[in-house]
């Protein structure tokens, strides 16, 4: 009797186990169509607003500073800017708590401007929404002519990328350099040799302004896919 008792428990506590799994599982992907849904209409929005899409978009979320695609890859998106690098980690486009969260510029970055080093963010989902496709920069594949383009302040900037890699440090983060640029060629040409990929492109110069994309990996939570990408037309 005690085993069969006992088998019973195991049973019941496997098919709660079931329920509750399948329960996640789905209430997961729900939360993804939702998310893929709120941002296919801002695309949509974007793509076909007969008025001033960026001021459609402004009015929506106050904080709208862009709207960002990559060849290549699956990326879309609008462009949010907080008062630091937390806010839109758990907010969508509509300011909703969302994990799903949002692409956002560096807080550090200016608004009214383009600085010499751009940084913008997004999460590495798994159904390669936000930034989850980024890493296709970094295969045997892609192609040297894929641009990424930025529309920023009512100028579309368009850049090519010169460096990819996975890395756990931070040094890349950095955007203040001294009045001088002194210190900023080698920064530059910091980055190109961390590259995984080899890209066929110029040497990168002092007067360069540049784009940096990160999203973290799947495997660790400090680690980080990296993009950069040099101005090519557009300033």
């Amino acid at each position: 009797m005690i085993k069969v008792g006992l088998l019973r428990l195991v049973l019941i506590i496997s098919i709660v186990g079931i329920i509750y799994s399948s329960y996640y599982i789905i209430t997961y992907i729900n939360e993804y169509r939702v998310s893929e849904k709120k941002y296919e209409e801002i695309e949509t929005i974007y793509h076909q607003n007969e008025g001033d899409p960026n001021e459609e978009l402004k009015r929506i979320n106050e904080d709208f500073v862009g709207w960002i695609e990559v060849d290549g890859t699956e990326i879309q998106y609008p462009v949010v800017q907080a008062v630091d690098n937390d806010y839109y980690l758990t907010r969508n486009f509509h300011q909703e708590e969302d994990k799903v969260g949002a692409i956002f510029m560096d807080y550090r970055n200016s608004t009214d401007r383009l600085d010499s080093h751009t940084i913008i963010y997004g999460h590495n989902m798994k159904d390669d929404s936000m930034f989850g496709s980024l890493s296709n920069v970094l295969d045997a594949d892609f192609s040297d002519d894929n641009t990424i383009n930025l529309e920023f302040q009512g100028e579309t900037y368009q850049w090519e990328v010169f460096s990819g890699y996975v890395t756990k440090e931070t040094d890349w983060m950095q955007v203040d350099f001294d009045s001088t640029n002194n210190s900023y060629l080698p920064f530059l040409q910091g980055l190109k040799d961390k590259s995984n990929v080899i890209f066929s492109r110029e040497e990168v110069t002092k007067e360069d302004k540049i784009l940096t994309l990160a999203t973290c990996t799947s495997h660790d939570i400090d680690e980080r896919v990296i993009v950069h990408a040099r101005l090519i037309e557009g300033d």
